[in-house]
């Protein structure tokens, strides 16, 4: 067995008709949540549930790189006036076709902090719409 490390993830993003890589990830997170729906009838002693609807965001880290095209179409894409959504793809391992999630995002949240001493961080957050694609 195998054990994959942040060394082998990517963070990508739809530029044009190709995903870029984003240079410099620190760190990124991805939540898929499926509501329960209580079907527990009157008389019932016991609760019950059926799945509802399914969610899937995420948030992350970057490093600040003007150079880089896939940091600057994060960055411009929650600025911009457009309704699309932007395309993300996660990769887990680069050695495999297994562990990729892509998704149409909403950005719903991205900016900057500086400190003194440190490198410039850009948090951003993001929402999949619809169903993700996904192999594990």
């Amino acid at each position: 067995m195998t054990v994959r490390t942040g060394a082998t993830a990517q963070l990508q993003v739809l530029s044009g008709a190709t995903y870029v890589t984003v240079a410099k990830v620190k760190d990124i997170s991805l939540n898929f949540s499926r509501d329960a729906l209580e079907t527990t009838g009157i008389g019932e002693l016991d609760r019950t549930y059926a799945y509802g609807i399914r969610g899937t965001s995420g948030s992350g880290s970057l490093l600040y790189d003007a150079t880089d095209s896939g940091t600057r179409e994060i960055l411009n894409h929650i600025l911009s006036d457009t309704e699309n959504l932007s395309s993300v793809k996660i990769v887990l391992d680069t050695a495999s076709t297994n562990g990729t999630v892509t998704g149409d995002a909403l950005i719903t949240a991205t900016g900057a902090s500086v400190s003194v001493g440190d490198l410039i961080s850009v948090p951003i957050s993001f929402s999949i719409s619809g169903k993700p694609t996904a192999t594990f």
